[in-house]
Formats: C-alpha cells, sequence, structure tokens
C-alpha cells in the first residue's frame, strides 16, 4: 500500500491508484484487529462515485476481524457522528475524502461518542501497513445490517428541533454542493420553521457545479442568488457535510471567525461566560470579542480531531476551526455545520438586525497565506531553524502547532505541509502597512532559515 494515503486523522487517496479495494479492506481489518475483533462498528458515506466501493470493502475488513457493522448509507458526518453517539456502538466510521477533488476517497475512523482518534489512528495505520491482522474463526466472522438513511436523518433530526425553534421564518439558501447534506439540511431547516431554498441540491460525487469546497471563491452562485431572491443568508456546504461558509444579506461570505462570535455571544447570553477553543490559525477577533465577554480562548493545533480533545479537556462552550469547522457542545462534542446553520437561523430569527449589520459590527483585519517551496526531505529541519530564528528575536513564540509569532497588532504562523512540499504561512495584522511589513519579516526567516539547512 502507498503508505503516503495515511494522515496524522484519515486515510484518503486516488481511487484505484493509491485507494484500492484491497487497501480498504487491510484498513478494515486493522481497525477490526485495534478494537479487538468484537463489537459493532457504525459506517456512513459521502456522495463521492467510489463510495459505495470503499465502503463495501471496508466493511469485509472490519467483518475478516469480527466486527458486525451498521451502515447508515449516504448521510453527512455529523449525522453519522450522531447515530454512533447515541447507539449502543463500540466505534464509528465513515467514508469521505473531505475537500479534494471528485476522483479522490478515503476513511475517517470515530470515536463512540462522535469524536475521531488521534494517536490511536497510528496503531491502526500501522497495523494496514505492516499486517498481522486479525482474522475471526468462520462462525466469528462480523455481520453487515443497515439502518435506513432517511430514519437516521429523522433521529438527527428530531433530537435538534426538540432543543432549537425559529422565532419567524427566516428565508434562507442553502448550497448543498451536490453532496452529502441533500436531504438532512433542508430538511431539518424547513422544520426549524426557516423558509428554505437550495440550489446544486443532489447529491453527485463527479462535484459537477462546484468543487467540494466552500470558500469565497467556490460560491460565487450561492452569494449571487442570496442577493436576487432576498434571502436574508446563505450557507454553502462542502461534500461530507462536516463544514460550511455563510453568505450574508449582501452577498458576501461571512469569515468563520465571525459566525463563531455570534454563536459564542449566543451562548454567553444564555448560560454564561465560558471557555472558546480556537486553533492558532483563527483570527485575533477571537480574543478580542470573547474576552470582552468575560470568556476565555484556548488555541489548539488544527484539526477537528484536536479540537474536539481539547473541547473536553478545558469543558468549552463552543469551538471554531478557520476551516469552517464549528463545534457546540451543548449539543455534542464533535463538530455539525447543519447545527450551526440552525443557530444563526434561530438568532436571526431573535433579531431586528441583518446578519451583515451583525457582521459589519465585528472588526475585521487584513489576513494573507503564503506558500514556501521547501523540499520534502529539508522542511522539517527548515521549521526548525525556523522557530530558532525567531527565538533569537525575543518576539512572543507559540510552538502549539508549527511556529506562531505573537506581536501586538498582529501574528505569524508558519506550518510544513503534510502532503506537499511547501511551507506555508498564514499571516495576519491590524493594518494593511503592518501586514506588509510582517510578510517581509516572514520571507526574510524562511529565507535564512532554508539557506542553512
Amino acid at each position: 500500500m502507498d503508505k503516503h494515503i495515511f494522515r496524522a486523522y484519515d486515510v484518503r487517496g486516488i481511487v484505484n491508484q493509491e485507494l484500492t479495494s484491497e487497501a480498504a479492506v487491510r484498513i478494515g481489518a486493522a481497525f477490526g484487529t485495534y478494537l479487538g475483533g468484537r463489537g459493532r462498528v457504525l459506517i456512513g458515506r459521502d456522495a463521492r462515485t467510489s463510495s459505495e466501493m470503499v465502503e463495501a470493502a471496508f466493511v469485509s475488513g472490519l467483518a475478516s476481524a469480527g466486527i458486525d457493522v451498521v451502515s447508515t448509507g449516504l448521510v453527512p458526518i455529523p449525522v453519522a457522528n450522531f447515530m454512533t453517539m447515541k447507539g449502543d456502538f463500540d466505534a464509528g466510521s465513515y467514508v469521505t475524502a473531505s475537500h479534494n477533488p471528485p476522483e479522490y476517497n478515503g476513511v475517517r475512523l470515530r470515536r463512540p461518542d462522535g469524536t475521531g482518534y488521534t494517536v490511536e489512528n497510528e496503531v491502526v495505520w500501522k497495523t494496514a501497513l505492516e499486517g498481522g491482522h486479525r482474522l475471526a474463526a468462520w462462525e466469528d466472522i462480523g455481520g453487515l445490517s443497515r439502518i435506513d438513511e432517511k430514519e437516521a436523518v429523522s433521529e438527527y433530526k428530531n433530537f435538534l428541533l426538540e432543543r432549537i425553534s425559529l422565532n419567524r421564518p427566516v428565508k434562507t439558501l442553502l448550497d448543498i454542493g451536490n453532496g452529502a447534506a441533500h436531504y438532512a439540511a433542508p430538511l431539518i431547516l424547513k422544520e426549524a420553521g426557516a423558509d428554505v431554498s437550495t440550489i446544486h441540491g443532489e447529491p453527485d460525487g463527479r462535484f459537477p457545479n462546484r468543487p467540494s469546497e466552500p470558500n469565497d471563491k467556490t460560491l460565487g452562485a450561492l452569494k449571487k442568488r442570496v442577493v436576487e431572491i432576498g434571502a436574508e443568508f446563505g450557507v454553502g456546504y462542502d461534500g461530507d457535510g462536516d463544514r460550511a461558509m455563510s453568505v450574508d444579506d449582501r452577498g458576501r461570505t461571512v469569515q468563520t471567525e465571525k459566525i463563531g462570535v455570534i454563536l459564542a455571544r449566543d451562548l454567553i447570553e444564555r448560560k454564561g461566560p465560558g471557555v472558546v477553543v480556537a486553533n492558532v490559525s483563527c483570527s485575533m477577533i477571537v480574543e478580542e470579542e470573547i474576552e470582552k465577554l468575560g470568556g476565555t480562548v484556548k488555541r489548539v493545533r488544527v484539526g477537528d480531531v484536536f479540537v474536539a480533545e481539547a473541547i473536553k479537556e478545558h469543558k468549552a462552550i463552543l469551538a471554531i476551526e478557520t476551516s469552517a469547522h464549528i463545534f457546540m457542545p451543548e449539543f455534542y462534542v464533535f463538530d455539525d455545520p447543519i447545527l450551526a446553520t440552525l443557530q444563526i437561523a434561530r438568532i436571526l430569527s431573535e433579531k431586528e438586525e441583518r446578519l451583515s449589520e451583525i457582521v459589519d459590527a465585528i472588526p475585521s483585519y487584513p489576513y494573507e497565506e503564503l506558500n514556501f517551496a521547501c523540499p520534502d526531505p529539508v522542511k522539517f529541519q527548515v521549521m526548525d531553524e525556523i522557530v530558532s530564528e525567531f527565538g533569537g528575536m525575543g518576539v512572543e513564540l507559540d510552538l502549539t502547532d508549527g511556529a506562531k509569532v505573537n506581536y501586538p497588532d498582529g501574528w505569524i504562523l508558519l506550518r510544513s505541509s503534510n502532503t506537499s512540499p511547501k511551507i506555508r504561512a498564514a499571516i495576519e495584522a491590524k493594518t494593511p502597512a503592518r501586514l506588509e511589513e510582517l510578510k517581509k519579516i516572514t520571507s526574510a526567516v524562511f529565507e535564512k532559515s532554508k539557506n542553512k539547512v
């Protein structure tokens, strides 16, 4: 097997090149071995053209190790996570390649509470690569049963709507992106009382209308349509339904951190101050806005699995990832953009302000990302030199995830890419002029560090 398909918190590769059905069988058998060859695992899948094949192979591997598997079929990740959490399952899993192009696929493994594994993945990946799978006796091989997709969505919907309702029918436009949220998201918003329209609503694993990744560039149709129909806000989901970008009533994408601030304000008003978890690349506005309300911000490394662990550790009330993951632990620990959409609709239903007015009242700071080419064999050594260079400058240095330099009026974050020969930089400053200064510092430190290796 190609070892490059194994990532920190999932498996991902080009189907029938890097990720074959044989590989999926071995990964399933390795996971079943990790689980001790007994118990029940829930599995869901996204809409990719290869997802049924990968699911079938992965399930075969699990069954060969003695694991009983229950499939929810094509549902968004939060629905599969919810069913894992509420059911009598020893683990969960989901077939997806997240935001990657349609030729990719992969597998994510989940704990019984619906959150992802961290170091445990390494044990599974090692077994998949090196062998040593457990094979059950013929009479102990696992079985496969199914939960109807609509039944799974209905249980998830009922859980949410018992806890959330709208004061009025907020006009909402959903860009499903031909992904796994096609049925769940519109149904739940409608039954909560929203006035819902959709675009790109049919599941299609080729992603014919836009890429799976929702961002300012890919959501052009949503931004335009929100304005045309006079929607109060829009939401664009990714292919597997675990991330979403919001669009305000003026057709502008809304920074994820601002959505997080709006949700945090609402939570603090209802329940009092608490801890908000944010990854290292989130904007300065998180501290500025949350601390005004008496809350505390804890920074963690990038990755939804690490954010979920931090939520448990700090008993956080909310968590935000720059990449558009939102976690609301008053419901459950895993991330859920459908829940976040529902909460934003509820908040708008209770206010006279428009989303654009709420968003514009929160500061915006100049931000830019840079990529520096750096060969794979030396990029981690270069990162060590970058840490050393900044360390010698007497600046505030945070090594939670890569190297983050904090200034009173901005910050620089450098991280080596796990998947390509690059070192990535993210930079935010309070003024455009300061952003340019920090970009020059970043480039100079990178070049000096690279030349030392």
